[in-house]
């Protein structure tokens, strides 16, 4: 595998749309009236202050919508299905095209990558498709993975040299390591 270089855009997009599938996928299983992933959500989008000052209740469906669908581009690219995570993510850009624009924020010109006048939830999702959709461009479509630890599940990106991780945090790592050393004593 090459070196991964992506720009603190792409990133930003791969971390948030990581956040957002992990997120869901803890609503699904928890089966609460939302209030766990409202706080989530508040979580996951405070890397982006103006975001968060921006979100509101009425933005709740959309994001738990956006979710849902990258959610599925992210078990479809782990399961191989690169052509289906590629058609979802050509029908989200088709829907929230990535337009690019440069905005000054705090002295700093920086290169956005969605439409300057969108909505909150369409902004994050054509930043999120247009990560995932770099990231199966350039071949990286293998280092989506789902953590092994049975217990946590979630989706990340794997950024190691070697593409070797197989854990999504140290802490879940550990977990599977003292659970199986324990497996093995008498």
């Amino acid at each position: 595998m090459s070196q991964i270089n992506l720009s603190s855009y792409e990133n930003t997009g791969l971390r948030v749309a990581a956040g957002l599938a992990n997120a869901f996928a803890a609503e699904s299983q928890s089966r609460s009236n939302g209030a766990d992933f409202a706080e989530a959500l508040a979580s996951i989008l405070k890397e982006d202050p103006p975001s968060l000052e921006a979100l509101r209740a009425s933005h709740m469906q959309g994001f738990l919508d956006l979710a849902r669908t990258l959610r599925q581009v992210f078990r479809s690219l782990i399961e191989g299905r690169t052509a289906d995570a590629a058609d979802t993510l050509n029908a989200m850009l088709a829907k929230h095209p990535a337009n690019p624009h440069l905005a000054e924020e705090n002295g700093v010109w920086r290169l956005h990558h969605h439409p300057s006048d969108t909505g909150l939830v369409e902004m994050w999702t054509s930043i999120c498709a247009e990560a995932l959709a770099r990231l199966i461009g350039d071949g990286h479509a293998g280092r989506i993975r789902f953590c092994e630890d049975s217990r946590c599940r979630a989706a990340f990106f794997d950024t190691s040299r070697n593409s070797s991780r197989r854990f999504c945090t140290v802490r879940c790592q550990n977990r599977t390591n003292v659970a199986a050393y324990r497996a093995r004593r008498p």
